[in-house]
């Protein structure tokens, strides 16, 4: 018995000094968006603006803290009655994608969602509305997002 107790306390000693650690996922692709603040308010005019601009046209849009998103508009679609959204590639932001869809709801308020994402870069922003009803791009990690 004396034995069997020996070999459990060694057993368990063992056990206990093994250091065990969490697999750490860590991007090996830059940021983007390092020069930029964590959250940017988007205007609502500057967020209906991007819905007036056809297909194929060059647009730029000015949100806070001195960011513009300027690009080329490569879809423009309105899927349903009340479903809109757009795609705007930026060549000076390395072919980034602004996506954003309006959707007018059932009381006639609208709401958008969005984001600016680029798939060779671990940073990028979310549309997200504020308690205040505004709406701000937030900034997210993309390996949150898409996985290799």
């Amino acid at each position: 018995m004396k034995i069997l107790n020996l070999v459990l306390a060694i057993c368990l000693i063992t056990c206990l000094s093994f250091d065990s650690t969490a697999q750490v996922l860590t991007s090996s692709k830059p940021s983007l968006f390092t020069n930029f603040s964590p959250s940017i308010h988007a205007a609502i005019p500057e967020l209906e603006k991007a819905f007036i601009a056809k297909e194929g046209k060059t647009i730029q849009l000015n949100f806070a803290n001195n960011f513009s998103f300027n690009g080329t508009v490569i879809s423009s679609v309105q899927r349903y009655h009340n479903l809109a959204t757009i795609i705007v590639k930026s060549e000076l932001l390395q072919n980034t994608l602004l996506t954003i869809s309006k959707r007018v709801n059932e009381d006639n308020s609208i709401s958008y969602v969005g984001r600016i994402i680029n798939e060779n870069y671990s940073d990028g922003y979310e549309l997200k509305k504020s308690t205040d009803g505004s709406y701000l791009f937030q900034k997210i990690n993309m390996s949150d997002l898409i996985q290799d």
